[in-house]
């Protein structure tokens, strides 16, 4: 038994984010950064080498407009309306036996504690289907993802992320976890 979670960035093509990858937040061009108190423009895989290993993916960015709306390329939409495929992030989570993955929570900290929210930096997410958007600075605030309670070997999750800097400088220190229960 070897339970893997594996995160990709979709787009075109989807950008699978390792262990070492930083997924990065800019203005809509890689390594650009993001004004003060507005949200991202464009979000890609930076490797730990710091290149853009999404560059060739047209990777979907989904940007924060108000609680239950957002743009994802084509104006401002209810998020009721996207589907799996533009949301920012896939991921699934697999086993070689049959599991089912509960109690599932998703949340942004600063890297270290994870009851404090991401220094400098909101965070909000949604799992496709949902009506509103997650503002999930720190585990007391996290979004709950639906259960995937039917056995099987492999389990995706849909989820949209959209960020804003609260201050000035880069925020690598500060990380999203997902957090779940798997039988």
């Amino acid at each position: 038994m070897s339970l893997t979670q594996t995160w990709q960035l979709q787009g075109a093509s989807p950008t699978t984010i390792e262990a070492t990858d930083y997924i990065a937040f800019s203005d809509g061009t890689f390594g650009n950064s993001i004004t003060v108190d507005t949200y991202n423009g464009g979000t890609h895989v930076r490797s730990s080498g710091g290149v853009d290993d999404s560059s060739g993916n047209t990777p979907n960015n989904v940007k924060y407009i108000a609680s239950g709306t957002a743009d994802w390329g084509d104006g401002t939409e209810n998020i009721t309306s996207i589907t799996d495929a533009e949301c920012t992030l896939k991921i699934t989570i697999s086993e070689s036996t049959n599991i089912t993955v509960t109690d599932i929570t998703m949340f942004a900290y600063d890297g270290t504690t994870e009851t404090t929210a991401p220094v400098g930096q909101d965070v909000y997410l949604f799992e496709s289907g949902d009506s509103a958007w997650i503002n999930a600075d720190g585990s007391a605030a996290a979004m709950s993802l639906t259960d995937s309670s039917t056995p099987a070997t492999s389990h995706d999750f849909y989820v949209s992320i959209s960020t804003k800097p609260t201050t000035i400088g880069t925020k690598s220190t500060n990380k999203v976890k997902i957090d779940f229960t798997y039988q």
